[in-house]
């Protein structure tokens, strides 16, 4: 049975993630799997919160691009 929407498309989420950039890799890591806010995500990661905020946006708009791209 599926567990996630990448399970439901063929893409291993891991794969996903490893072709993401890091500093985009780095804050989905932060916040969806360990549970941060992007405040303490930026503290954690030495960046302004309005950059973590801006990559958090970024990574997300890319994996769906990626999601998009494998469901056609």
């Amino acid at each position: 049975m599926p567990t996630t929407q990448a399970d439901t498309i063929g893409v291993p989420m891991e794969l996903m993630l490893r072709d993401l950039p890091a500093r985009h890799r780095e804050i989905l890591i932060a916040t969806y799997f360990r549970g941060r806010t992007t405040s303490e995500a930026a503290e954690v990661l030495g960046v302004a919160p309005a950059e973590a905020k801006a990559r958090l946006y970024r990574a997300m708009r890319h994996l769906s691009g990626v999601v998009a791209g494998a469901s056609v």
